[in-house]
C-alpha cells in the first residue's frame, strides 16, 4: 500500500521507495529508508500534503511524493 491510504495514527514499516535521483537521495537523507519505522502524524485539506514522522523527525510531503513511498502497516 502507499502512503496515502494510511490512516492518522497508524504506524507503518518502508517497504520501498518508487522514485530515482535527487528525490531518492533527499529522502534518504532524511531517513526514509527500507524497514524504517514511520507514523501518519497529519493529512492536508484533500490530502494534498502528509505529516510523517521519521527518526524523531516531522517532515511534510506532497501528494505526489508521498504516493511513490510503499508502506505496510506494523
Amino acid at each position: 500500500m502507499c502512503l496515502l491510504e494510511m490512516k492518522t495514527g497508524e504506524m507503518a514499516s518502508i517497504d520501498a521507495l518508487n522514485v530515482n535521483g535527487e528525490l531518492k537521495n533527499r529522502l534518504n537523507s532524511l531517513g526514509f529508508i527500507r524497514n524504517n519505522a514511520i507514523c501518519v502524524k497529519h493529512f492536508g485539506l484533500f490530502k494534498s500534503t502528509v505529516q510523517v514522522m521519521v527518526n524523531r523527525s516531522l517532515v511534510a510531503l506532497r501528494k505526489d511524493e508521498a504516493r511513490l513511498i510503499e508502506v505496510h502497516i506494523i
